[in-house]
């Protein structure tokens, strides 16, 4: 049996008579399914839950790429700024209006933001009707169905130990399609929860201590996935070469990477996010040397100042970060970088956003997340005195963006004239019969004319012609 410990389960059962006179419905002919529509905030991680849940629902609902289309509407949150939060209570008012002209529409919140507000978002958001957490996915059905029964608004959610078993045919889904088959690439979580301790960072109390999914688990999903066609591997996880340390025996990420590029068919691997404090030498020699690792590491580094770093208790400093470039790029020049960064974060001067341009210019970042600070009720970084004010932050991230946009210009047009292997994972948007791809390094490379026996999932050789804002313009060599 799994163990639970429970912060606030809600789920209200209905009589007997209730529950045959669903399973005489059940036993009627066929009807068209009703459809869902499920809209998602934040990183990877609730991108696979939402993947995770059209599978969940599949048996009794379609996907649907509207709202209005839906009988069932779920808005999967992320708490980690509070903008997350902003988006989840105008997409909540928004849902009110079309439930007012749908009366059978049922409106459900999930991901951090419901794992932290639990049964607050029933006062909160007016006409919701779930509320479930991060480790309560496989209980969706059943939640849904003792609402239609009548049952008042349901809350669950409990934290797990355990993993929740994947629905089956789960590699079949691709988050980015409302539930629609992708085969080329699989996103595949090694873990879940953080063990990390980042001031400003309210994941570790959303989504609980890390937990490593077994070696053979994993394994066994990545078979399934190229079983039906996917050549490109995502490993998911809050600090995913932190994969495997509470495991016993242990495992190292290094290992799990190198029994994942033995299974035939795969491909590419890539994986978000690794963490600086974590990184060894063998993580350096395998993603330099394992050529079906991508050449393309996303490592966030919130700040250039140590102090700033101190403060945000991500336990690596500056030197050691720069180490970890200097050692990736000599070992593999054309190694694409990206990162994340936090700015105006409480007690941050300008000479420490001065160190984060700098670091800028080092490291010629090839894409940079950016943020201004906004602090997460529970979090120590919410207790510290802030000495900058918000438009001061906002014009500091201006003028972090505005460097990054040239520094991105200057990392593509490196690309122009050369050659590069791209896996085909999509048509190209604006024409429906050409594709579209990535190189290594994770850029998106559009092909503007057609190719006869070019197809998704097609490992081709291309020669860069140009490039738009922030992708590449190829043809098949």
């Amino acid at each position: 049996m799994p163990r639970f410990r429970a912060i606030i389960v809600k789920v209200t059962r209905m009589s007997s008579s209730c529950e045959n006179e669903i399973d005489r419905t059940d036993s009627s002919p066929e009807k068209t399914k009703p459809g869902v529509y499920i809209r998602t905030f934040g990183c990877a991680m609730n991108e696979h839950d939402t993947q995770k849940l059209y599978k969940i629902l599949e048996k009794d609902y379609q996907p649907v790429d509207a709202p209005d289309k839906a009988e069932l509407v779920l808005i999967n949150t992320c708490s980690v700024r509070e903008k997350g939060e902003q988006k989840l209570y105008s997409t909540l008012g928004e849902m009110r209006e079309l439930k007012s002209a749908n009366p059978n529409m049922m409106v459900g919140v999930c991901g951090c933001v419901a794992q932290q507000e639990g049964e607050a978002l029933l006062k909160k958001g007016r006409g919701v009707d779930l509320v479930f957490g991060t480790h309560n996915l496989s209980l969706v059905p059943s939640l849904v169905q003792l609402r239609k029964q009548g049952a008042p608004p349901q809350v669950a959610i409990n934290y797990r130990e355990d993993w929740e078993e994947l629905p089956l045919g789960f590699a079949d889904t691709d988050p980015s399609k409302n539930g629609k088959a992708n085969h080329v690439t699989a996103f595949i979580s090694i873990s879940r929860g953080c063990n990390k301790s980042c001031s400003y960072c309210i994941v570790p109390t959303t989504r609980g201590p890390e937990v490593s999914r077994a070696l053979t688990e994993i394994e066994r999903e990545v078979r399934i996935a190229v079983h039906r066609g996917g050549r490109e591997i995502v490993l998911l996880g809050q600090t995913v070469n932190s994969y495997g340390l509470d495991l016993s025996p242990r495992v190292s990420f290094v290992h799990l990477l190198d029994r994942i590029s033995q299974i035939d068919g795969v491909e590419r691997i890539r994986f978000t996010s690794p963490h600086p404090q974590e990184i060894r030498a063998d993580f350096i020699e395998c993603v330099s040397t394992n050529p079906k690792v991508c050449r393309h590491i996303h490592m966030p580094l919130q700040s250039g100042s140590d102090r700033i770093l101190k403060l945000m208790n991500r336990n690596y400093r500056r030197a050691k970060y720069l180490k970890i470039i200097e050692d990736l790029k000599a070992r593999v020049p054309d190694m694409a970088i990206t990162t994340d960064f936090i700015v105006g974060f409480p007690g941050e001067t300008e000479e420490d956003f001065q160190q984060s341009l700098e670091i800028m210019d080092i490291v010629q970042f090839d894409l940079s997340y950016s943020f201004a600070f906004s602090p997460r009720p529970g979090t120590p970084a919410a207790l510290m005195p802030e000495l900058i004010t918000q438009e001061d932050k906002l014009q500091r991230l201006q003028i972090l963006q505005a460097k990054q946009e040239r520094i991105q210009s200057a990392r593509l047009e490196q690309w122009v004239g050369k050659t590069a292997e791209v896996l085909i994972d999509n048509h190209n948007r604006m024409d429906e019969r050409c594709f579209q791809g990535r190189i290594s390094q994770n850029f998106v490379v559009n092909f503007t004319q057609p190719y006869e026996g070019l197809s998704l999932g097609s490992l081709v050789k291309a020669k860069i012609t140009g490039r738009k804002r922030y992708t590449l313009v190829g043809e098949v060599v």
